[in-house]
C-alpha cells in the first residue's frame, strides 16, 4: 500500500475505536490512537507476515501488544483482515465476549495481556525459539512508555542481548502520558539511546505517526544480529485535537457533542 492509504485506514481503524467506545461506554481512546499509525503500519505496511487462513501457523511473525487496553484498534484490524467475524465486534464489553484486554482465545492474538512487563520477555522467547527451529520470522512487541519503569522490562534487554536475539524487536509508544501524570526525560528515558546501545542493542528513534520512518525502522530488522529498540514518539489522542495530549483522554467517554467533532475530525 502506498502512504495515503496508510493514512487511510489509520483513520477508518481510530473511527472504529470511536464509535465502539461510545457504544459500549468503554475504551481507551488517548494510548488506543498513539499507536493506531504503529499497528497500520505492522499489518498493512508489509512487516508482518500473518496469515488469517493460518493464525497459529508456525512460520508467522509474532505479535504482542503489551497495552493491551488499546485493543479496539487491533480488534478493527484483525476483522478487516478477516481472522474474525464482524459481528463479534457487537459483544465488546460483554460477559462473554471481546474484552477491554486481549486473550489468546481470539484468532491472531498471541499473548493475553493486562499484566505489564511480561511481553517483552514472551517475545524474547518467541523469537529464540524461532531461531532455534531455524525459522526466519520475527516477533514484535509495542509496550506503552510507562510500562519501562517495570523491572522484568529490563530483565529481558539483558536477556535478549546476551543471546543476541536478533529477530525481536521492541516498539516504546512514547506518548509521555500514563493514567495520571506526563512522563518527561526522568531517569528511565534520560539518554535511553545510549544506554540501550549500551546493552547491546540496535535503537532507533523516530516519529511514531510516519509512514515511511516507521516502516524504513524495520528494513533491516529481518536476519539482524541484535535485538532493535524502537522509540517511537507518538501524541497520545493522536488524531483528534481536542484528545492530542489531554490526560483525561486515557478511559474517557466522549460527550454527544465531542463525538460529533471527533467523527469530523476523522473524516466521517
Amino acid at each position: 500500500m502506498n502512504y495515503s492509504d496508510l493514512e487511510a485506514h489509520a483513520r477508518r481503524i481510530r473511527l472504529h475505536a470511536l464509535e465502539y467506545t461510545v457504544a459500549k461506554g468503554k475504551g481507551h481512546l488517548g494510548g488506543t490512537y498513539s499507536c493506531t499509525d504503529l499497528l497500520v503500519a505492522l499489518y498493512y505496511g508489509g512487516i508482518l507476515r500473518v496469515d488469517p487462513m493460518s493464525p497459529q501457523g508456525a512460520a508467522r511473525d509474532r505479535f504482542i501488544l503489551s497495552k493491551g487496553h488499546a485493543c479496539l484498534a487491533l480488534y478493527a484490524i484483525l476483522i478487516d483482515m478477516g481472522f474474525f467475524p464482524r459481528e463479534r465486534m457487537a459483544t465488546y464489553g460483554e460477559d462473554g465476549g471481546l474484552g477491554a484486554q486481549l486473550d489468546v482465545s481470539l484468532p491472531g492474538v498471541d499473548w493475553n495481556t493486562g499484566s505489564l512487563g511480561h511481553a517483552m520477555g514472551v517475545t524474547a522467547g518467541m523469537a529464540l525459539a524461532a531461531r532455534m527451529d531455524g525459522r526466519d520470522n520475527i516477533a514484535v512487541t509495542i509496550l506503552g512508555d510507562a510500562e519501562v519503569a517495570e523491572g522484568s522490562i529490563w530483565e529481558a534487554i539483558a536477556f535478549a542481548s546476551d543471546l543476541n536475539i536478533g529477530n525481536m524487536v521492541t516498539i516504546i509508544d512514547r506518548n509521555r502520558l500514563s493514567v495520571t501524570e506526563v512522563m518527561e526525560d526522568d531517569a528511565i528515558f534520560r539518554n535511553f539511546r545510549p544506554k540501550l546501545e549500551s546493552f547491546g542493542w540496535r535503537c532507533l528513534e523516530i516519529d511514531g505517526h510516519s509512514f515511511p520512518a516507521i516502516i524504513e525502522a524495520f528494513k533491516t530488522v529481518r536476519g539482524g544480529d541484535r535485538p532493535t529498540m524502537i522509540l517511537a514518539n507518538t501524541i497520545k489522542g493522536k488524531g483528534v485535537p481536542f484528545m492530542e495530549g489531554v490526560l483525561k483522554w486515557h478511559h474517557s467517554v466522549p460527550t454527544q457533542k465531542e463525538l460529533d467533532i471527533a467523527r469530523k475530525e476523522l473524516g466521517s
